[in-house]
């Protein structure tokens, strides 16, 4: 991992940095930026000391609400970091890889065998989700769709992905063109925990739009999986409308890695 500078060391048992937040911090928050001087280029990479630690809950607030551009001598506005709005942006780097002498072995191996970026979507980090999907919930909500999108891009579609500021029903556009027509896809996206299920009311709601909008089919994709009764409401559907689970999202990640 490259070296930089750190005004605040991390020591066991500290939280999050965000004001009144309890959780245990699980990132060093860093400034990332890149000068092409006359020189030679230069990249200026420093913790945060406006907002150092984070925990994965205000991390994903912190992407998910973060206004303005990730690239060097770019300008971004977060909720919690860059609090002194320095040119850049943020990255994160698990605390098990910056401190791995406070972490047992088995820990920090699982943790460090890829520094995951969660601003970007791309090959490397689709191929580590793949042999360890368990990360999928991890990426906040805007990120998993841009992670849908990419993936359906890669099967030959053409992706739009609609504002993040809407009422709902559909997350993604896609639209495949063949010899013989064009078809046109809606996609839902719900980044759920393990435990939280999508029912009937959310796959109804999908198929409502569907129809409404003329498109010629529904895909709703989660992170979690589905409740009997909607699995039980697409049966008749099965052209119209499709549930895509936690399973199916790592095998497409398996899929796409092996391009």
């Amino acid at each position: 991992m490259e070296n930089y500078s750190q005004r605040h060391k991390y020591q066991p048992g500290m939280t999050c940095s965000v004001d009144g937040c309890e959780n245990p911090a699980e990132y060093e928050v860093v400034l990332y930026d890149f000068y092409d001087y006359s020189s030679g280029p230069t990249t200026f990479y420093e913790q945060d000391y406006t907002c150092p630690f984070l925990c994965q809950t205000h991390l994903n607030i912190n992407e998910e609400q973060a206004v303005g551009e990730r690239r060097p001598r770019g300008s971004v506005r977060y909720p919690y970091t860059n609090r002194h709005n320095s040119l850049g942006y943020s990255k994160y780097n698990p605390l098990k890889d910056v401190y791995p002498q406070f972490f047992s072995a088995g820990e920090a191996e699982n943790a460090s065998q890829i520094q995951i970026d969660l601003n970007e979507i791309n090959a490397e980090l689709i191929s580590y989700l793949a042999k360890h999907p368990e990360y999928l919930r991890h990426l906040n909500a805007r990120k998993f769709e841009m992670l849908i999108a990419e993936i359906i891009r890669s099967k030959g579609y053409d992706v739009t992905l609609t504002p993040q500021t809407r009422d709902g029903g559909k997350d993604i556009i896609a639209l495949y063109k063949s010899p013989f027509g064009h078809q046109m896809f809606i996609v839902e996206c719900k980044r759920y925990q393990e435990d939280n299920k999508v029912g009937v009311e959310l796959v109804r709601g999908l198929y409502g739009v569907k129809m409404a909008e003329r498109y010629n089919q529904a895909l709703l994709v989660t992170t979690s999986t589905f409740t009997p009764d909607a699995q039980e409401f697409v049966k008749p559907l099965k052209f119209e409308l499709e549930l895509k689970d936690y399973n199916d999202i790592t095998n497409w990640c398996k899929e796409y890695s092996k391009k």
